[in-house]
Formats: C-alpha cells, sequence, structure tokens
C-alpha cells in the first residue's frame, strides 16, 4: 500500500515539474498500476520460491532424523518396527523414548532372558530334592506304589 502511496506521489511530481525543470517523463495512472503490479507479481514469485526451499529443507530434515534414528537402533540391536510405531522427527527423543520401552518390556529387543536358575533342585531331576535333607522326598513315597 505504501509502494503505490509513493507511486502516485512520484507520478503527481513527474507530472507537475517545477519550472525550471525541461524534459522530465510524465506517467499516467495505467502506467503506473502496470509497474507496481509487475513488482508485485516479481515478489511473490520470490516468496513462493523461498516457501518451496524451506519445504525441501523440512523434508530433509525429517529423512536425516529417520535415518539417524534407524542407524541407532542397527547399533543397539533393536527391531526396526520402533521406527513405524515412535516419532522420529527428533533423535534425541526418539532415543529417550526407546530406551524406556526397553526398560519397562525387555521382550521388545528380541533376546531372551537367561534361564532361572533353582538352588537345590533342577528340572529333570528324579531323585530327591539336594537340600541336605538326605532322606526320601515324602511326598513321592506317599504316591509310591505298594507291592
Amino acid at each position: 500500500m505504501s509502494e503505490e502511496l509513493s507511486t502516485q506521489q512520484q507520478t503527481q511530481t513527474q507530472q507537475d515539474p517545477t519550472p525550471g525543470a525541461k524534459g522530465g517523463r510524465t506517467f499516467t495512472q495505467d502506467d503506473v498500476n502496470r509497474i507496481v503490479s509487475e513488482r508485485l507479481a516479481h515478489e511473490r514469485e520470490k516468496l513462493q520460491a523461498s516457501a518451496k526451499d524451506t519445504e525441501r529443507e523440512r523434508a530433509l530434515a525429517a529423512r536425516e532424523a529417520r535415518l539417524d534414528c534407524r542407524e541407532y537402533l542397527d547399533t543397539q540391536g533393536y527391531p526396526a518396527a520402533l521406527l513405524d510405531v515412535l516419532d522420529s522427527s527428533d533423535t534425541d527423543k526418539f532415543k529417550t523414548a526407546v530406551e524406556k520401552l526397553v526398560k519397562a518390556f525387555p521382550a521388545i529387543t528380541g533376546k531372551s532372558s537367561p534361564p532361572r536358575q533353582y538352588v537345590g533342585w533342577t528340572p529333570g531331576e528324579r531323585s530327591a530334592p539336594k537340600d541336605g535333607s538326605g532322606g526320601p522326598d515324602p511326598i513321592r513315597a506317599a504316591f509310591k506304589p505298594k507291592i
């Protein structure tokens, strides 16, 4: 708007030159409107081009963050399916979320936990437990067939 006013003022000064000025060019209102519209169109093209550049930069940054997250999962041995489940736009937040998930649900890693150790008896052992009693198991003795 201010650009239009300044061009109108220029037009008026050029149409009414001071008495000492000779050969000043005068513009009609149509000429001024055409010039202003051309300049505005040129500025709009610049803005659209810069908007496309920023959109492209955002897409590139998102792709780079996703690759960083994938690399993190690979180095830690975690399943790649976490990329689809969690937000990978921020690498640090992604790493924090993965660590919380793994801590809460260790089975996510796909690594089996070591078998539990039983004290004094192992599965499949048919003899009396090794608890130091030395005698036969009373329950086993109760169910032993009497011949």
